[in-house]
């Protein structure tokens, strides 16, 4: 048991590097999202796929050792918790596992809400440009366009274009 402990803590002690990793990347496309270099946000995208699948494949092999863990300790699988675990564990693992859990919290907390801020500046940001894309090409007024319900050119309608087609 001591030893699936250990694997535990450092399967954990990985979890927490990834996350730590992913947060840095996770502000470092909010400040591109900011200052509008989309060419430099596939990139960071692409780093943070790869760190996603390390902390996937870490999560599986947590899950895993959980399972292993819970047979142990006679527990289902289905119920068997880090929490769960260091309840079970002698005081110097319960405080090595505890310790972590409370380092890992705030991590996913604080990546999670950089998250959410990413993805409401780049709603913000597609909303926006769609709002000037659609004043800069559709006509001002929808119903009055140049063409008859059947397709031909209406000469007595009169032409009313957005920006681009009445600058260009």
């Amino acid at each position: 048991m001591r030893q699936r402990l250990a694997d535990l803590c450092a399967l954990l002690k990985e979890q927490k590097e990834v996350l730590e990793n992913m947060l840095a990347l996770s502000k470092e496309e909010r400040q591109i999202i900011v200052n509008g270099e989309a060419d430099k946000l596939e990139n960071v995208i692409r780093l943070e796929l790869k760190e996603l699948n390390k902390l996937g494949a870490i999560e599986r092999k947590r899950l895993a050792l959980h399972g292993l863990i819970a047979a142990e300790l006679g527990l289902q699988t289905d119920e068997i918790t880090v929490t769960k675990i260091a309840e079970k564990a002698q005081p110097d693992e319960r405080e090595a596992i505890k310790k972590l859990q409370t380092e890992l919290m705030p991590l996913i907390e604080e990546h999670a809400a950089v998250n959410k801020e990413n993805r409401e500046l780049i709603k913000a940001h597609v909303e926006y440009s769609e709002t000037m894309l659609n004043l800069m090409s559709e006509s001002e007024d929808p119903l009055n366009n140049m063409y008859g319900g059947d397709g031909k050119a209406a000469p007595d309608r009169k032409k009313a274009t957005g920006f681009y087609d009445g600058h260009a």
